[in-house]
């Protein structure tokens, strides 16, 4: 069984469905009566939990900033869209001047007219773009959906816009039916405000409950390009206040009135920094052409290396240039990965070129001229198919995502696939693994295995040695016979010993990856191999840090994770070569001292 859900969002409930709501005054003090499975399976202790973090289904990171800074406390991994800033990206904020009707109606009928007049001007100026309104009362969603009626009336020609589609159609909906849904522009209207006394009652609806910022985190979540937040009163109106709720929809609206500014540093950074020398370098050659470079473009999560500004659209990016070296190649889950997240990044608008570090540092003036062609190819682009404050693109049809097959590794020269050394004796003729009769025997296996696997740690030619005879065990007895035998080649130098590494003379480190099913420890992976792919993986990303060189070797390796054993065996190698002056590390940047040069020779 899997059970998806959102906790922070809402469960069942039928909070409308109650008699004593339809009047639209709501008491803060009874709770909610629902049942949620999601609630049930995660309170069990039995099910595991597996958060998804990724949101792309805002166009633009204002959509989601607030919600990801008050609501998910800035987990969600958000993705920058391609326009900066536009008065069609983002969240707007519209004061509408009406009057909250507290009589009968419990409504307010002015700030539905205001709404009605945003949903033609929007079918008018954006006839490809969906829209929806949330309203957060049941009355005050009837008075829109009334507003709408009386203002197509003289605009016969949108009808066609006003089906019933349940994917794309216009909707009027409230709080508690709106999850769910989703729409290129959401206009939300908040309905109560002033009295004809002038009077704001802190009274918000379903708001005011316990649980109404997760009714608000559903509102304000579901579109793509834009929100028009629509009231008649400001967050200033509204004091500071011990309800949760109340507080959350102060705040937002105090987002929607002046932006992302009002949010933590920590998620809204004014000034980012380049990450690396390579970025930098990048800029800075991108700056002397005469482009407007902009580091780190985003906001939550991940972010776009290096934007261009198109020079003639204000707040748009021509492009992004992403600087990635082994990070990107070292795996095929970070390859598939990434394969989804340049989906998402192109769904947003991003025209995308992609520089490797080993290119820029190795053959510049080719890897400039690609750059150059890209920026240039896509600020022509869009200044020919754009015009000076354009919409963003109107979003296509999902496609299906099809994964298909890619080899288990990069091609590296400087390594290979591991293998495993077959070694089959006459069982029939075997002597006593234990006995002195056995000893040339085992020294011919133990120089088959070495002549293939060498450097092996030496339980794993000892487990080769007992395969090879057909033993289950290695007791006492066998185990001092293989030691004599190996204490007898080291003796006439035929092998070498590291420690518990067994060598082949003469023959050279080989840095290799998983293969003819094997995997093996990082306690079992000499570690003159282990420094020999360190090395070549820094030679391959230039600056890397230390945390992102210890994830990439653990790739490299077959590795799932970092644990503290691996941590501490890389941690200890890295150490070691930058005191025989192999590395040298600088701020947490790793680069090479003397490039081709490996140690480790036996």
């Amino acid at each position: 069984m899997i059970v998806a859900g959102d906790q922070k969002q809402m469960p069942p409930t039928n909070f409308f469905g109650s008699a004593e709501a339809e009047d639209g005054e709501y008491d803060e003090d009874v709770p909610d009566s629902f049942e949620s499975l999601l609630d049930l399976c995660k309170a069990s202790g039995v099910i595991p939990s597996l958060p998804l973090r990724w949101h792309y289904r805002s166009r633009h990171e204002d959509l989601i900033a607030f919600s990801n800074h008050e609501f998910y406390d800035s987990g969600l991994i958000t993705f920058p869209g391609a326009y900066e800033s536009g008065p069609d990206v983002g969240v707007r904020f519209h004061h509408a001047n009406g009057v909250y009707s507290r009589g009968a109606g419990r409504d307010n009928r002015i700030e539905a007219e205001a709404v009605a007049q945003l949903v033609l001007g929007h079918y008018a100026a954006h006839p490809g773009r969906s829209l929806g309104v949330v309203a957060m009362s049941e009355p005050q969603a009837r008075a829109i959906e009334e507003a709408v009626e009386r203002a197509r009336e003289s605009r016969p020609d949108l009808d066609a816009f006003f089906t019933g589609d349940r994917l794309d159609g216009f909707f009027v909906k409230n709080l508690e039916t709106v999850q769910g849904d989703e729409r290129d522009v959401i206009i939300l209207s908040a309905g109560y405000g002033p009295d004809q006394h002038g009077k704001l009652s802190m009274n918000f609806g379903p708001l005011n409950k316990a649980d109404g910022w997760r009714r608000l985190n559903v509102a304000i979540t579901r579109a793509r390009y834009r929100v028009d937040v629509v009231a008649s009163f400001t967050a200033a109106h509204v004091p500071d206040s011990d309800n949760v709720s109340r507080q959350h929809f102060k705040r937002y609206l105090e987002y929607a009135e002046r932006g992302p500014a009002i949010l933590a540093q920590r998620v809204v950074a004014e000034v980012a920094y380049f990450e690396s020398d390579f970025e930098e370098s990048v800029a800075a050659v991108l700056s002397g052409w005469g482009y407007d470079v902009v580091p780190q473009v985003g906001v939550a999560g991940f972010r776009i290396d290096l934007g261009i500004r198109h020079p003639d659209q204000l707040g748009r990016y021509a492009i992004g240039i992403e600087c990635d070296g082994v990070m990107y190649h070292s795996s095929p889950v970070a390859r598939d990965r990434d394969r989804l997240r340049d989906q998402v990044l192109r769904g947003l608008g991003w025209e995308l070129h992609r520089i490797w570090s080993t290119d820029w540092y190795r053959s510049k003036g080719d890897a400039e001229r690609r750059l150059r062609a890209a920026v240039e190819a896509a600020v022509e682009k869009h200044r020919v198919l754009a015009p000076a404050h354009p919409a963003a693109p109107v979003e296509e049809p999902l496609s299906k995502v099809e994964m298909e097959a890619i080899a288990d590794a990069p091609d590296r020269s400087w390594s290979v696939p591991y293998r495993k050394a077959e070694v089959r004796l006459l069982q029939s003729a075997l002597p006593e693994m234990h006995l002195s009769d056995a000893q040339p025997l085992i020294q011919h296996v133990f120089m088959q295995v070495l002549d293939v696997e060498s450097p092996i740690h030496r339980d794993q030619l000892y487990l080769r040695t007992r395969d090879a005879w057909g033993v289950k065990r290695l007791g006492e007895r066998i185990q001092a016979n293989l030691d004599d035998v190996l204490g007898q080649l080291r003796a006439c130098g035929e092998v070498l010993l590291d420690q518990e590494f067994v060598f082949r003379r003469g023959g050279a480190v080989v840095v290799r990856v998983p293969g003819d099913g094997v995997e093996r420890k990082i306690a079992h992976i000499a570690a003159a191999e282990r420094e020999a792919a360190i090395l070549a993986l820094i030679g391959e990303s230039p600056g890397i840090s230390e945390n992102d060189l210890v994830t990439e070797v653990s790739r490299f390796f077959g590795w799932r994770r970092s644990g503290p054993e691996i941590t501490s065996t890389l941690g200890k190698d890295l150490r070691r070569l930058s005191r025989e002056r192999y590395l040298s590390a600088d701020l947490d940047r790793i680069v090479l001292l003397r490039d081709g040069d490996r140690p480790g020779g036996f």
